[in-house]
């Protein structure tokens, strides 16, 4: 592997474990009860602020070098870039349903847990589809220099939750997650 598909294979490693976390805490909602929404928040706000800014326009540079030779998975890959697109919006869809539940606006909760299952298995089978079929195609075709070009384009911006971790802007999801790795 490189470095640029090192960052985003342990990328996909961490979102698999938030995803987790929100499926748990989803699953708190649907019994009934009240999950942290602050931790919610906090996720999603991760995930439009870190997945949408940095990870997934590195991806699609990737996506888009791949589309440019003649090959194979061309339609796996356009398909993935595409996903990127909706993955912001059932991002903010949810994220927006669940500030409006914090506010207490009057939203149904079977449709609000329909767009965290909805984000869930959207992610999960997004990622799937880049770690089994998208990188394997990239790693094979993508020379070295390909690699350096696409290295020196990628957003560079710091993970703020697992890298230089900002315990002050999402303090309750740091706090989640220090108290699980506590466990």
């Amino acid at each position: 592997m490189n470095a640029l598909l090192d960052r985003l294979a342990e990328d996909h490693r961490r979102l698999a474990h938030l995803l987790v976390l929100l499926e748990s805490l989803l699953d708190r909602f649907h019994a009934g009860a009240e999950p942290n929404y602050e931790v919610m928040c906090e996720l999603l706000e991760y995930m439009i602020d870190y997945a949408d800014q940095v990870h997934h326009p590195s991806e699609d540079l990737i996506f888009e070098r791949l589309l440019e030779q003649p090959g194979q998975g061309h339609d796996v890959l356009r398909r993935l870039m595409l996903q990127h697109e909706s993955l912001a919006q059932l991002n903010r869809r949810f994220k927006e349903s669940l500030e409006g539940i914090v506010h207490e606006e009057v939203l149904s909760r079977d449709e609000v847990e329909q767009q965290g299952r909805e984000l869930l298995a959207t992610l999960r089978e997004h990622m799937r589809l880049e770690d089994q079929e998208a990188f394997p195609i990239a790693a094979e075709v993508l020379t070295a220099e390909d690699w350096e070009a696409l290295l020196a384009q990628a957003p560079t911006v710091e993970d703020p939750v697992f890298g230089k971790a900002d315990p002050e802007r999402f303090r309750a999801l740091y706090t989640q997650l220090r108290a699980e790795m506590r466990q």
